[in-house]
């Protein structure tokens, strides 16, 4: 059991791609594709949607999460894109195999 948490910890503190940090207090901005419209939790962050995009800003670092995305799309429905102020991207021209898993595709 206790391989399997070290395990698990070590792939989530080396993939900044796949989990939210521990910030340094430094807020950046994520965005995701959808004309949704109105506030979207997804496992306590909370998205703001304005009908074309859904921003979500906080000292949460500076990777993109599956998990996160997933569950927005499955409330908002399937996002056009997904990125963030420090240069990760999922989109059809960047990254689209991701964009597909976070679509449940």
């Amino acid at each position: 059991m206790s391989r399997v948490i070290a395990l698990l910890a070590a792939v989530l503190l080396t993939s900044s791609v796949f989990a939210f940090e521990r910030g340094n207090g430094e807020i950046h901005s994520w965005y995701a594709g959808t004309t949704y419209v109105g506030s979207v939790d997804t496992f306590g962050f909370v998205w703001r949607c304005s009908g074309g995009t859904c921003v979500l800003r906080g000292p949460y670092g500076t990777g993109l999460n599956m998990k996160v995305c997933r569950e927005l799309s499955r409330q908002v429905g399937p996002l056009e894109y997904y990125y963030n102020d420090a240069g990760m991207t999922w989109s059809p021209s960047e990254n689209a195999s991701l964009l597909r898993a976070c679509n449940g595709e």
